[in-house]
C-alpha cells in the first residue's frame, strides 16, 4: 500500500514538473523584427515644404556611417515625417513650414539595422526615412560676410 501511494506521488510530482518545463519562458513575445540603428544626414532642401506636407526633399552633403548609403544614393534624398518629428530652428521649437528652400538642415532618423545591411549588399532600394528630429541652419552665409567681435 504504501509503495503504490510513492509510485502515485512520484508520477504526480514528475507530470507538473514536466509541464511546467514545456511552458513558453517569452510568456508570449517574440523577438523583436527590427533592431534600429541612427542615421544622421546633413545637407540642403531642395524644395519649401508646405504645413500639410509629409516630406521633404534633401540635398545630402554629409552622413554618419549608416547614412552614406544615402549620401551616394540619387539626390535628393525623400525624407518622410510624421507627427512624432521634432524641429528645430535658432536654438527653439519650429514647424515642418518653417523649412524653406536652400536652408541647411541636420535630420536623424531611425531605420531598421538589418534593413540597411541588405540593401547594402544586394545593392537594392534603401529603407524609407522618417525623420525623428530636424534641425534648420537657415540658408548659408554669403561669403563676403564676415562678423566681427
Amino acid at each position: 500500500m504504501r509503495l503504490t501511494k510513492l509510485v502515485t506521488v512520484a508520477l504526480a510530482t514528475a507530470a507538473l514538473a514536466a509541464s511546467g518545463a514545456t511552458a513558453d519562458p517569452g510568456h508570449g513575445k517574440g523577438k523583436p523584427t527590427c533592431k534600429p540603428a541612427p542615421v544622421m544626414l546633413a545637407g540642403t532642401l531642395t524644395n519649401d515644404p508646405a504645413t500639410g506636407d509629409t516630406s521633404f526633399q534633401l540635398d545630402v552633403k554629409h552622413a554618419n556611417r549608416l547614412g552614406r548609403l544615402y549620401a551616394k544614393a540619387a539626390n535628393p534624398v525623400t525624407v518622410t515625417v510624421d507627427a512624432k518629428t521634432r524641429y528645430g530652428k535658432d536654438g527653439g521649437s519650429s514647424t515642418l513650414d518653417a523649412l524653406a528652400q536652400n536652408d541647411r538642415a541636420r535630420v536623424l532618423a531611425k531605420v531598421c539595422r538589418a534593413d540597411v545591411k541588405s540593401a547594402h549588399a544586394s545593392a537594392g532600394a534603401l529603407p524609407a526615412l522618417t525623420a525623428r528630429a530636424v534641425l534648420d541652419k537657415g540658408p548659408k552665409p554669403a561669403a563676403g560676410s564676415e562678423t566681427t567681435n
